[in-house]
């Protein structure tokens, strides 16, 4: 049942980023900047709305919300790919 609730709003939040051009990366850089662009206002709209969705679901009772363990390999070997396929997409 998480799964299915989690699906439509992945697939809303992954079309409303999609089709606004959003990019992270231009998002942290206009935030450090000091800039008021698009970007930002663009994430804490995105980040508002998962705050609201999640939290009044698990609210609902309709979604049961737990830390996982925290395996430190793992962590480090995540991050290690995630950072190679960043280099690599020129991101």
């Amino acid at each position: 049942m998480t799964a299915l609730l989690g699906l439509p709003v992945g697939l809303l939040l992954g079309l409303v980023i999609h089709r606004g051009d959003f990019c992270m990366h231009s998002a942290v850089r206009e935030a450090l900047a000091g800039t008021r662009g698009g970007q930002v206002r663009a994430y804490l709209v995105a980040l508002g709305f998962l705050l609201l969705t999640v939290n009044g679901l698990a609210a609902l009772g309709m979604l049961t919300l737990s830390l996982p363990p925290v395996t430190p390999a793992a962590a480090i070997v995540g991050g290690l790919v995630f950072g190679v396929g960043m280099v690599a997409g020129k991101g």
